[in-house]
């Protein structure tokens, strides 16, 4: 008799360790977006029609350029992305990719930039850089309200402009991406 229980025992035993490594954890990362103009759709695609705002995004080239949404940022060239979105041109080697969406009255009115790192463990390095290169900027045309850098799966996001609109920009990017963070907002004087 003890014999069979000690076999039943091992069989439940074994079926519950089977049934353990079958079920694979769940991934963080599930909610990552695949490309920096992703990130930004997905933010752009959750305003409702009165939320949005006349819009464009990409670098100006036909191949990059929309109206009406995010689009791709070349980065062949730093000093655009430095004059254009912020960007810290001396990290250009730390991304793989940018994507661009701004207000088309003006760029203090709104500027949002989302930039895919080659490494994640720099994301605060970089989020660093970027917060640095807004706050030292020579703004022309006026002063953005405020500013605001999130980190979010290997992206780093930087926006500046009108406060109601940086505001709206970072509650949709955390409604969005569960594991986004803010790395710093702060206003600009």
């Amino acid at each position: 008799m003890k014999r069979i229980v000690s076999i039943l025992l091992c069989a439940v035993l074994l079926l519950s360790l089977a049934a353990c490594g079958a079920s694979a954890p769940a991934d963080a990362d599930d909610n990552a977006p695949a490309s920096a103009l992703e990130l930004l759709e997905t933010v752009w695609n959750s305003y409702s029609e009165d939320e949005k705002f006349p819009a464009a995004g990409g670098d100006y080239s036909e191949e990059n350029m929309r109206d009406g949404a995010p689009g791709n940022f070349s980065m062949d060239d730093a000093d655009l992305l430095d004059s254009s979105l912020g960007f810290p041109a001396a990290e250009a080697g730390k991304i793989d990719g940018a994507a661009s969406l701004v207000h088309m009255m003006n760029l203090n009115t709104f500027t949002a930039g989302a930039f895919q790192l080659k490494d994640s463990k720099n994301a605060d390095k970089f989020a660093k850089a970027m917060k640095e290169s807004i706050e030292n900027r020579r703004w022309v045309c006026g002063f953005p309200d405020k500013f605001v850098i999130i980190k979010v799966n290997g992206y780093v996001v930087s926006a500046f402009g009108a406060e109601d609109l940086i505001d709206t920009f970072k509650s949709k990017t955390l409604k969005a991406y569960q594991d986004a963070k803010v790395y710093c907002e702060e206003n600009i004087e």
